[in-house]
């Protein structure tokens, strides 16, 4: 049962869902509390534990997504403070121009990063740069973010 629900078959499946949901205004309430939900279900399931630097913040990232597509997860580049990753799994909202809905459907990833002490932000997203893959920042939680541009603020 913990290999079928750490699938990306299972993965996608509520990918594509809360895709649908995060893009109605009425439905903010519950894609926040699934997403949360299942972050957190992610966490205990896995035992995924805090961290205290920014390589294992992101390498921590990775391995919370599912086993078998670990390699759409990829680590770019991690400087003194920021890990630099990205998502190269084809998102629903891809070239749907809804960066607002890329944000809730990320809180998912937030939410992770948030159980295991790091903030995450997303730099672009799918949903509008035309690329096919998504550009996230992670930082320690203690760390300032305001110099991070979210994609649905720019």
């Amino acid at each position: 049962m913990i290999k079928l629900l750490n699938s990306l078959y299972v993965f996608e499946i509520f990918l594509k869902l809360l895709s649908i949901i995060s893009k109605t205004e009425k439905l903010d309430f519950f894609t926040n509390k699934i997403t949360r939900f299942l972050a957190l279900l992610n966490v205990k399931i896995n035992r995924h534990k805090e961290q205290d630097n920014i390589k294992s913040l992101a390498e921590t990232w990775q391995n919370m997504m599912p086993t078998n597509s670990q390699h759409f997860f990829k680590i770019e580049k991690l400087t003194e403070d920021t890990a630099y990753v990205q998502i190269h799994l084809e998102c629903p909202l891809r070239s749907k121009g809804n960066t607002l809905a890329c944000y809730k459907l990320m809180n998912y990833d937030r939410s992770l990063m948030k159980s295991i002490g790091g903030n995450l932000v997303v730099l672009e997203s799918q949903a509008n740069s035309g690329k096919n893959y998504c550009r996230l920042a992670i930082r320690k939680s203690n760390q300032d973010i305001s110099d991070l541009i979210p994609a649905h603020k720019k």
